[in-house]
């Protein structure tokens, strides 16, 4: 009778451990569920600069705002998006659009950029090599899995990047921009990297390129990132970049405040 009864608990106790490995699986999975329906798939960021740098280029002197409205893909590697930039002193505006994919430490871009700023009659919609206030860029880049390097190549393909050859025509001059950045120091909440950058312009009649007026390391600097506590409440996205540019002769310091 003994023998009957603690059979009948093991059985008992073995129903019960499957029940809760289930119950325990049931749980997870509606935790996954939960995850999948916080997906958010359109996104608004919002930044603050004292300037504008990119590329070797102070696009503007004068503090600004920058602003990125989004579409992520589920699996995260798609991504489409609007952004806009202008200065507090209203000499500087900007709108662009993007599209890029991710896979594998691979990102691909395109990005048409429409900085306007010195072009105040030009038509949103206007693309001829003349008039046009836009470029249209083009980029690959590796990010490597073991060491914290990435290496990146940009070709401007059409729009404002042009040469005028020895028969007065406008012709596309295809600069292109090669950067190598690599991360020093990594911390909890900060972080080190210097970069290197290269113009060029393999189609010119001389030397000069959208970067320049000769091809050269135009965009050397060092990059600091941390995390700001607000209050123990709020963590703010902070970074300097301090940059020079061997080309253009001068340097800056950027700093940025990622609002959201």
């Amino acid at each position: 009778m003994k023998q009957i009864f603690y059979t009948a608990i093991l059985v008992l106790s073995c129903q019960l451990g499957v029940y809760a490995q289930t119950e325990s699986e049931t749980i997870s999975e509606d935790k996954n569920e939960e995850k999948v329906e916080k997906y958010q798939p359109f996104n608004f960021n919002l930044q603050v600069k004292n300037m504008h740098l990119w590329r070797g280029y102070r696009v503007t002197d004068a503090p600004m705002t920058a602003a990125d409205v989004n579409y992520l893909s589920k699996n995260g590697k798609f991504k489409a998006g609007l952004w806009g930039g202008s200065g507090f002193n209203g000499d500087y505006h900007e709108f662009d659009y993007y599209v890029s994919y991710t896979t594998g430490g691979f990102n691909f871009a395109i990005w048409d950029i429409n900085n306007y700023s010195d072009y105040p009659d030009a038509k949103i919609f206007n693309y001829d090599i003349g008039k046009t206030s836009h470029f249209i860029d083009v980029s690959a880049a590796y990010t490597f899995k073991k060491i914290p390097l990435k290496l990146s190549w940009a070709t401007i393909v059409l729009g404002r990047d042009f040469y005028e050859n020895d028969n007065g025509e406008l012709k596309n001059s295809f600069s292109h921009y090669v950067e190598g950045s690599y991360i020093l120091t990594q911390k909890e909440n900060w972080s080190l990297g210097v970069y290197a950058g290269f113009a060029f312009s393999a189609t010119s009649d001389d030397d000069t390129n959208f970067y320049g007026p000769k091809s050269g390391f135009n965009n050397i600097g060092v990059v600091y990132n941390r995390d700001l506590n607000v209050f123990d409440k709020i963590t703010i996205p902070v970074s300097a970049t301090a940059m020079w540019n061997t080309i253009q002769d001068y340097g800056a310091i950027q700093v940025a405040v990622n609002l959201f």
